[in-house]
């Protein structure tokens, strides 16, 4: 809020104690000296009406503030959604349901605890990436980059792996999920990635057994665009 608002909010404030303290001071009246009826109405009077227009004082003001931040954040979201790179992107607590992320260059972006359940991130950039603890159940990540990335405790139960590059990302958290992906010969998984976790996966049909988990760094075999580029 600009503190021009601030300022009007505590001279609202103000006057309501006055018209509290009014509204008060005619009760008292009343009880005490029913004879002074008429300046007790006009005091009980005034005291209403300044209570009264301090409520509808502050509801404007919250109202006005919540418009703006509204207007923020959809002006922010549409920065995003037409944006092809933005290096350490770091939504905090705004919603980033629905936005698409395909193609996009993220680089180091944080995303820690992130609800990316949905979220087409198909050929998303996600170098470096920080993903602890992010919701990525059933999520589009085909040919997604994770190079470098921290997957830790992330969830991406039912995701689609085909074709993502997990060279050098972090995957073995005790909490990392991969029940129900999707994977294909062209997956990547870094070393030390245990392939048995991946048992009873969907796996793309007519592969050679050595590759239907996918393959591990040095022998992954990325393609993009139709290309081979590792």
């Amino acid at each position: 809020m600009p503190d021009s608002g601030w300022a009007l909010l505590g001279v609202l404030i103000l006057l309501g104690i006055l018209g509290a303290a009014g509204a008060a001071f005619a009760w008292r009246l009343a009880v005490r000296e029913a004879a002074r009826e008429p300046r007790i109405e006009v005091l009980a009077g005034i005291g209403g009406g300044l209570i009264t227009g301090i409520a509808i004082g502050v509801s404007a003001l919250f109202l006005e503030q919540s418009l703006q931040e509204s207007q923020k954040y959809a002006a922010w979201r549409a920065n995003v959604e037409i944006a092809e790179a933005i290096p350490g992107f770091t939504p905090g607590d705004r919603d980033i349901k629905g936005i698409n992320f395909s193609g996009k260059a993220l680089h180091n972006a944080d995303l820690r605890g992130a609800d990316l359940r949905h979220a087409q991130l198909r050929d998303t950039d996600l170098t470096g990436a920080d993903l602890r603890g992010a919701q990525m159940q059933d999520a589009n990540l085909i040919g997604a980059n994770f190079y470098e990335a921290d997957l830790r405790d992330a969830d991406l139960d039912g995701a689609q792996l085909e074709s993502a590059n997990f060279t050098h990302a972090i995957v073995n958290g005790p909490k990392t999920s991969f029940h129900g992906t999707s994977i294909n010969s062209l997956t990547c998984w870094p070393k030390e990635f245990l392939t048995e976790k991946l048992e009873g996966h969907d796996v793309e049909g007519g592969q050679d057994d050595d590759y239907k988990w996918g393959q591990k760094v040095p022998h992954c075999a990325l393609w993009k665009g139709g290309e081979r580029v590792g």
